[in-house]
């Protein structure tokens, strides 16, 4: 027993040691120029009750208990939240320079305490303002292992945050608009599709002529699609098929018929422009991560395209559905 006892105790200790090690220091810090003379801008950062409109938090659980201060527009003003997906914890105005710069403090209470400083800075560019959000901040002793994944996982929430203070402050901006649907059965079906592994970038530009090459081989059919054998909302490199679904009476080309097999995905509709689907993904693993829908890695995740946005004079009128595939 006692070498049992002596082997976990090595164990803690040395996890003890490397947690030491480790600076649970993080930094992360976003901007956009948004569609919106900073009056306009500043005043929506510092009325709390304007947040659940954009908050890239609270679009996972609407129905969060918020409660706020009296004075939560000034200094020493705050508001919390409350809920079984976002957790809980409090956001405070601690300095307000009107116009040019808030500092908060952001106290988290569960799943975990922490205890951050937020930072946003204003500056106008013509008609527009150049908006900076920024969280400085530590984890606890036990969590340092995660300080490395808070900036890329905080700025993403901050890109996707700006962008839909983007739209709430102008709705002919261009903004993501995202709706969770919820669980829906795939049926199977064929296709014809393009292999792409490349940037973001490389994958927009592929997108087009291959949909154009694929319909131009099978005429008439049905909405172009790109499923991902491999995606990661915090890489860049994306692993898919850029395809087109084909049925028997498609004529015989040089390209391969695949097979779809169905199954259930969680669905989520995108409205906006095609360089928003990175956002988009983002939220919706992170609405499946925080509400404990476990996912499929074995089948892959479908993007199905409803416009052709050359076609579309207003880009937030794109729609794509995403889907990912789930247990």
């Amino acid at each position: 027993m006692w070498i049992v006892l002596a082997i976990l105790g090595a164990l803690v200790a040395a996890a003890l040691i490397y947690l030491a090690s480790l600076d649970g220091n993080y930094r992360a810090k976003r901007s956009l120029l948004i569609d919106a003379p900073l009056g306009d801008s500043f005043a929506a950062v510092v009325d709390f009750k304007s947040w659940p409109h954009w908050s890239p938090w609270l679009m996972h659980e609407p129905d969060a208990e918020l409660v706020y201060s009296d004075d939560y527009q000034a200094e020493d003003g705050y508001y919390t939240w409350d809920g079984q997906v976002v957790g809980a914890g409090r956001l405070t105005h601690v300095s307000i320079k009107t116009g040019s710069r808030i500092s908060q403090e952001i106290e988290f209470f569960r799943p975990f305490k922490s205890v951050n400083q937020v930072n946003w800075e204003f500056e106008t560019r013509g008609d527009q303002t150049l908006i900076s959000w920024e969280m400085v901040g530590s984890m606890p002793f036990l969590f340092r292992f995660m300080a490395r994944k808070m900036e890329p996982m905080i700025g993403r929430d901050y890109e996707l945050g700006l962008a839909l203070l983007n739209g709430y402050l102008n709705a002919n901006a261009p903004h993501p608009g995202i709706a969770f649907i919820g669980s829906e059965t795939l049926d199977d079906f064929s296709y014809w599709s393009i292999p792409f592994v490349g940037k973001l970038r490389q994958l927009e530009a592929a997108r087009k002529t291959s949909i154009e090459s694929l319909q131009a081989a099978a005429g008439p059919t049905g909405l172009a699609l790109t499923l991902y054998q491999h995606i990661d909302p915090m890489d860049s490199t994306y692993h898919a098929e850029i395809a087109i679904p084909v049925s028997e009476r498609t004529p015989e080309s040089n390209y391969a018929r695949r097979d779809f097999r169905g199954g259930r995905y969680f669905k989520m509709t995108l409205r906006g422009d095609h360089s928003f689907l990175p956002l988009g993904w983002y939220a919706l693993f992170s609405h499946c991560r925080m509400h404990k829908i476990k996912l499929d890695k074995s089948r892959p995740a479908l993007e199905i395209y409803h416009d052709d946005p050359v076609q579309i004079d207003d880009s937030n009128r794109i729609t794509t559905t995403l889907y990912l595939a789930i247990r």
